[in-house]
């Protein structure tokens, strides 16, 4: 199967936003402690994120399928490290998983994030998300610290 990775216009956004809650809900299960379990409150974060960078808000689809999206910011302040990359959101749908689709979305974000110009891209992941911790140091991820019951996670890149 092959695996399209695009941004959403505005309008296709709103029309694909119930497929993306779904996506997310399905994708977390199993990791409640992590996200949002209300569809309203989902509603609201994906709303939120791709406020903050619709052109970093990346879904991947497979015969026009959503199967797994990507958020991101481009204009991200860490107190740690200044103005930084941020990957927010990374889901894709269980049955999706293993199948290249979120090393697709994250070298897509990856990409964007460094022709904007940044040289760190952070991240938080759940500590107990020892699949998704070992998906990003594949990637050159470290861990630098964390709050609670998440984990920071930064990459330095090349310019």
């Amino acid at each position: 199967m092959t695996v399209k990775i695009s941004n959403l216009s505005p309008e296709e956004f709103k029309h694909n936003r119930d497929l993306l809650v779904r996506i997310y809900l399905e994708g977390y299960k199993g990791l409640e402690e992590y996200a949002y379990n209300r569809r309203s409150d989902v509603k609201g974060y994906l709303n939120w994120l791709y406020r903050g960078d619709p052109h970093g808000f990346f879904v991947a689809q497979e015969e026009g399928r959503g199967v797994g999206f990507l958020g991101c910011a481009s204009n991200w302040f860490d107190r740690n490290f200044g103005l930084i990359g941020e990957i927010h959101e990374l889901v894709v749908l269980p049955e999706k998983r293993n199948q290249g689709i979120g090393s697709a979305l994250l070298k897509e974000a990856l990409n964007y994030l460094k022709n904007k110009g940044h040289e760190t891209i952070g991240l938080w992941v759940g500590k107990t998300n020892e699949r998704a911790k070992a998906f990003y140091k594949k990637f050159g991820f470290k861990e630098v610290g964390g709050i609670g019951i998440w984990i920071r996670m930064v990459l330095n890149v090349e310019p």
